[in-house]
């Protein structure tokens, strides 16, 4: 019987927007790690975290499982996701299988990525993202997603002068990228309510391929009013519970379905997410760190063919973070084992302490 030996809890500043959450799980000498990040403020979700650690050190791992199936709020759905994945990471290793493999989902295959600008570059100024934009394409990605109006609302900005803005930005970037590359649109649901109808035919005037969060996903009124003008919406990220993914698909008017691994509350999560949202088309958000990026791409196949990964663009610590380092050839990540096939590299990652000899 494996027993789990320790369990701790880190997080890392990589940028001005990010700070990735791990967790780490050692049972049998053999390390696993998952990614919590974004699942509330940064010591709220350690705090949290922690103390679940706290709880399952020393149990057989099946039973550490079963303590972990149960969430009632989006920040313990991210904390047990982050948990759920590191202990399939865990096990997987521990069974020398990629993880892929060992959660039935066969050898894993490479997943095409797509550049969220958003994550370094959103703050520095239009020509900053559309240079960024280019980069990215130069460097083989075949989709990039802008998010027209974060910034410009932190700033203060607000009504039609947001609008325009957001609006020109998107304009700028669509004119500049090369024909056949995608463009998405992040939205944030920052567009006010009475502009939601213009804003969208102008969207819908520019040839992209997705345009997400412009409406609630609980708004089934607002949705379709939305698709009706020819966009191809996409939400979902920020959805734990399988019952609301299926009744905001239900009604046909989102094309695409964001699950965000750590948030949906790790692999049998996902798995739960992918069978809700029925036809419509399963892609995976995850503007995180690279093993948040790593679990994903062993998820991926439960998207099929037609699913994307989302990949934080610009983040220069993730190049040093992993051991072995991330390696995204032509816009597409292989996944690799045993399990994810990397961990934290030192100094990122933690020594752990196993029980008894603190």
């Amino acid at each position: 019987m494996v027993c789990l030996e320790s369990a701790a809890v880190w997080s890392h500043r990589a940028s001005s927007r990010s700070t990735w959450v791990m967790v780490e799980l050692v049972a049998d000498g053999i390390r696993g790690v998952g990614e919590l990040s974004d699942g509330g403020p940064v010591a709220e979700l350690v705090a949290a975290a922690r103390s679940v650690g706290s709880s399952i050190v020393g149990l057989p791992l099946e039973q550490v499982r079963t303590e972990l199936r149960s969430a009632d709020t989006f920040l313990w759905s991210t904390v047990l996701g982050g948990y759920e994945a590191a202990l399939a990471d865990l096990v997987a290793r521990l069974e020398d299988r990629p993880l892929a493999e060992s959660l039935g989902l066969g050898e894993p295959q490479p997943v095409r990525l797509y550049a969220n600008l958003n994550r370094r570059y959103g703050g520095d100024g239009a020509d900053a993202i559309v240079a960024e934009a280019v980069c990215a394409v130069g460097n083989g990605f075949s989709a990039v997603k802008v998010a027209p109006f974060l910034d410009n609302h932190a700033r203060g900005m607000s009504g039609m002068q947001l609008v325009d803005a957001g609006l020109e930005l998107v304009t700028k970037v669509r004119e500049t990228l090369p024909d056949g590359v995608r463009l998405m649109v992040d939205c944030h649901h920052l567009v006010p309510t009475g502009s939601v109808a213009p804003v969208a035919r102008e969207l819908a005037a520019l040839d992209l391929y997705w345009v997400e969060d412009l409406v609630r996903v609980d708004d089934p009124a607002a949705m379709e009013a939305a698709a009706a003008s020819g966009l191809a919406l996409a939400a979902g990220e920020h959805v734990w519970r399988p019952a609301a993914a299926a009744a905001a698909c239900a009604g046909g008017a989102l094309t695409y379905w964001l699950v965000d691994p750590k948030h949906a509350g790790g692999p049998a999560g996902v798995a739960r997410i992918a069978e809700a949202v029925g036809d419509t088309q399963l892609t995976f958000h995850n503007p995180s760190g690279p093993i948040g990026t790593a679990h994903a791409a062993h998820l991926a196949a439960l998207g099929g063919a037609g699913t994307w990964l989302e990949f934080a663009w610009g983040e220069t610590d993730r190049l040093a973070f992993l051991d072995p380092p991330e390696v995204v050839v032509d816009g597409r990540l292989r996944p690799a084992g045993p399990g994810i096939g990397c961990a934290p590299r030192t100094p990122y990652g933690v020594e752990l302490t196993r029980v008894g000899e603190e």
